[in-house]
């Protein structure tokens, strides 16, 4: 059963995508493009894990799955890409996507070697066992416990890393902690199978009902606190000046526009004329400000498109 799905990255990808084409700075556009692709991927990549456990588990009734939960608990912060609840206990899941050739190496630490050289990643083991933690602690403070699980040290927990199934692995065999996210839920299931008399006996005496199960998931929704980042204030985009304007429109246009002649238009009534040009502007009232060829004209006063300088229609009055 999916308790709770993804949340939606694409308020943060359109921002990223309309500061790209306001920046007129070329290293921030660049920084922008960075962070754009980055977060693009990120959220490619966790929708795809997402994708072959959901396969797996939506008709599942003993089992919930979450997707991003975010908790702060006594001053600490975990971000979890994917909570798996059955009746053993609570994995924590943690997604991973590379494009280039991952090694894990022996401290779980990975080395991504893409064509223009090497990166490296901490151990996302680690990262899981912090956010175990504050889980764990979590759960205690806020889970009502019957005797028999305070007494086995509370729900189970444990953590895994989720590797995309397109990311290509140089290791022979995945390490202690890390499984491919199409074959995790189908391992676990011969994992179950598997487990010997001692295990289910314990197993069983700290077993969790369907109802323990949702109160768990209820609990984690209810403290759910996602954040989403203010891109806009990260990239602030300077205003351009009245010279980078009047370039900009020399550029489009092929000549200079007068920032002194353009001024404020009259407001347009609801029986405006349509702009014979381009027949999707309204003609509304302007003045003339420059003084020069003041003399041409009948009047300093014209009816020109609303959707100047798109269009430059003009029609004296």
């Amino acid at each position: 059963m999916i308790f709770k799905q993804i949340d939606s990255k694409d308020t943060e990808i359109n921002t990223l995508k309309n500061l790209m084409t306001q920046s007129n700075s070329t290293a921030q556009k660049k920084m922008i493009s960075q962070t754009l692709k980055a977060l693009e991927n990120g959220y490619k990549a966790e929708k795809e894990n997402a994708y072959y456990l959901n396969f797996m588990l939506e008709e599942r009734k003993r089992s919930l799955l979450l997707h991003d939960i975010r908790l702060e608990h006594n001053g600490k912060t975990a971000q979890f890409d994917h909570i798996f609840i059955n009746g053993l206990g609570i994995i924590i899941l943690e997604s991973k996507s590379f494009i280039g050739s991952l090694t894990i190496d022996e401290d779980n630490s990975m080395s991504v070697k893409y064509k223009g050289g090497v990166k490296t990643f901490p151990s996302p083991v680690e990262q899981n066992n912090r956010h175990k933690i504050v889980l764990d602690v979590f759960l205690k403070e806020h889970l009502d416990l019957s005797a028999r699980f305070k007494l086995m040290g509370g729900v189970r927990t444990e953590g895994v890393v989720l590797i995309h199934p397109n990311t290509t692995v140089t290791n022979k065999k995945l390490p202690k902690g890390f499984e491919r996210s199409d074959s995790f839920i189908t391992k676990r299931d011969e994992a179950i199978e598997k487990m010997g008399f001692g295990k289910v006996m314990i197993g069983a005496v700290t077993l969790l009902t369907i109802e323990n199960m949702k109160e768990i998931a209820r609990l984690l929704v209810a403290h759910h606190k996602p954040i989403t980042f203010d891109y806009s204030k990260k990239f602030r985009i300077a205003k351009p000046t009245d010279e980078e304007i009047l370039q900009k429109n020399k550029e489009r246009w092929g000549k200079p526009t007068e920032k002194k002649e353009i001024i404020e238009d009259s407001p347009v009534s609801s029986d405006s004329i349509e702009c014979p040009r381009c027949k999707s502007g309204t003609l509304v009232k302007r003045k003339r400000k420059s003084k020069k060829n003041k003399d041409k004209y009948h009047s300093n006063e014209f009816m020109g498109c609303s959707r100047f300088p798109k269009c430059r229609y003009v029609q004296e009055i």
